[in-house]
């Protein structure tokens, strides 16, 4: 996934560490997994050979690091996290136009679109799995549902969605019938992201 100007794409800026004795997240796993975000950037990808697969925009959000004393600050390491998904999906849309053309992409942008307003336009309170133990804590289905309206708003330009308002979305917990399974929707909230790169 060659790109060229990709310093200037995904600046690196220096990442401010938490006190001697605060929770952060692991120094060495922050700068490696930077560091494959720039190589993914600024050259052809891994060789088969290598045994490593290439490194997409969809495993930013699932990248997890170990935490550390000391370490970076959780906040500043996810802000440039963001940067690095829009930086590999603003190369991978380049890529395909490159190599497949237009309607390649625009036939990926409209499978995302059909998948995610397949869920979209379920009834209220029906979009995603309830947590199948009664007691078990799960996200407010209401909260759920009123940004799934407003994704769908943003599909039909009727309103303003950005992905930041996606990835940083925070819902109260419920139970029961008011809740709908955290899983189902953080997976959902994902594609979502995926699609709002996909139409910059």
């Amino acid at each position: 996934m060659a790109a060229e100007h990709s310093a200037a794409r995904f600046p690196v800026p220096r990442i401010p560490r938490c006190p001697e004795g605060a929770q952060g997240y692991d120094v060495a796993e922050v700068d490696a997994f930077l560091t494959r975000v720039r190589e993914a950037l600024e050259g052809p990808g891994p060789s088969p050979l290598e045994g490593r697969a290439p490194l997409l925009s969809t495993h930013v959000r699932a990248t997890v690091f170990s935490g550390a004393r000391g370490g970076y600050r959780p906040e500043a390491v996810d802000e440039v996290l963001d940067t690095a998904e829009d930086a590999l999906a603003a190369a991978e849309r380049e890529q395909v136009l490159c190599l497949r053309g237009p309607e390649a992409w625009q036939q990926h942008v409209e499978a995302l679109t059909v998948l995610l307003r397949g869920r979209i336009e379920r009834p209220r309170a029906q979009r995603f799995r309830h947590p199948r133990r009664s007691r078990a804590q799960g996200y407010s289905a209401a909260h759920v549902d009123v940004l799934c309206e407003r994704l769908g708003a943003r599909l039909t330009d009727s309103g303003p969605l950005d992905p930041a308002e996606l990835r940083g979305a925070v819902f109260p917990p419920a139970h029961g019938e008011r809740s709908y399974e955290e899983q189902q929707v953080d997976a959902f909230l994902d594609r979502a992201v995926q699609l709002l790169l996909a139409l910059r």
